[in-house]
């Protein structure tokens, strides 16, 4: 299946992974990254209310420059017991982050929205994620590659840390970053998107 569409499609997002699985639709896409740096998660009651104020953000800045694109901005948040743990800035920070998320369920999530003129479309996936007991040398030995620190939480489910997951209830690409199934369903009902060779938008 491949989709096309009679709009430039940009994906506000320099994240190689929401790169991927956008391009599993097969319809062309620019990449051009938000350059704001993103809101303070104190600001804001709810980390729900936080992650949503971030995909907006990057979908309506990069829409400003771009008019008549669909802009699609996305953001991923890993919570738990009601904190954020946003991509680690230290060694120490990673380490714990994961010593918190070992044997326990948290939850990531992420927003998306989509903006094309004056409309806009906003939805979220929320995904329940439960590690292993991690033992402490995996923790340091993990730690002491790159891959924690481009990442919430520390971790990427479709890296090597995703040995790290016992379970997850919901959308395995939400936790990756892109919910691209939600997401391809609104962008046809919105008619930006339609499959390629159907002769209709479906």
């Amino acid at each position: 299946m491949k989709f096309k569409s009679d709009f430039p499609i940009i994906l506000a997002s320099q994240s190689p992974r929401r790169q991927e699985l956008l391009g599993m639709l097969g319809v062309d896409f620019l990449v051009v990254p938000s350059t704001k740096d993103e809101p303070d998660p104190a600001q804001f009651q709810t980390p729900l209310g936080y992650v949503l104020a971030c995909a907006e953000q990057k979908a309506q800045e990069v829409a400003q420059t771009h008019k008549g694109a669909v802009v699609i901005g996305s953001d991923t948040i890993v919570v738990l017991d009601g904190e954020i743990l946003l991509k680690p800035k230290s060694k120490e920070q990673a380490k714990g982050y994961l010593q918190k998320l070992s044997n326990r369920t948290h939850e990531v999530i992420t927003a998306v929205t989509v903006v094309q003129g004056d409309s806009e479309l906003t939805f979220h996936e929320a995904v329940k994620v439960t590690f292993y007991e991690l033992p402490e040398a995996w923790i340091d030995l993990y730690i002491g590659t790159d891959d924690p620190y481009d990442k919430a939480g520390a971790y990427g489910i479709q890296t090597v840390s995703g040995l790290f997951v016992k379970r997850i209830q919901g959308d395995y690409n939400a936790v990756v970053g892109l919910p691209i199934a939600g997401l391809t369903q609104k962008l046809v009902a919105a008619g930006f998107i339609s499959l390629e060779g159907s002769g209709v938008r479906c």
